[in-house]
């Protein structure tokens, strides 16, 4: 019976590192994309990613700009890992935030779940960071639909 609660014990510390693992994983695609997205303006990073600018310009500081320096403009970046999930990655000033429950019923309104929804102030940026996947794995989720429309609300 002892050996029982002990083999009980490992398969549950397997089954716990299993997992911890594979969120170190998403975390580390994350950074990747979010640094990507703020080093380069994006482009680099898995998946299907349709990232816009509002107006011309990077919108970036560069290591040479003062500290004070506002993002020119509103950074939207919507990235499609598969048939059901989906980030949006947005950047904005913190003069101009982005509602996020607006963004977030965009989102619903598409036909996706919000798994998880972030943001982090660094400096004068936001970043909003949210992860979904589709209602109905049938009918997916309008990738190019859902960057329009973001676009729009930080447009206005």
């Amino acid at each position: 019976m002892d050996s029982m609660t002990l083999l009980g014990s490992l398969d549950e510390a397997t089954t716990y590192i299993t997992k911890l693992k594979d969120r170190v994983d998403e975390l580390h695609k994350r950074r990747s994309s979010v640094q990507a997205i703020a080093g380069l303006g994006g482009g680099a990073g898995t998946g299907t990613g349709i990232s816009t600018r509002m107006s011309g310009g990077t919108g970036l500081e560069s290591d040479g700009e003062k500290p004070g320096k506002e993002l020119a403009e509103p950074i939207v970046d919507v990235r499609h890992h598969d048939d059901c999930s989906m980030d949006v990655i947005l950047i904005c000033s913190v003069r101009r935030p982005i509602k996020l429950h607006k963004v977030i019923t965009i989102l619903k309104e598409e036909g996706a779940e919000i798994v998880n929804a972030n943001h982090s102030v660094t400096g004068n940026k936001i970043f909003y960071n949210l992860h979904s996947r589709a209602f109905s794995s049938r009918i997916g989720i309008d990738v190019p639909s859902v960057s329009g429309r973001l676009v729009a609300l930080v447009n206005c």
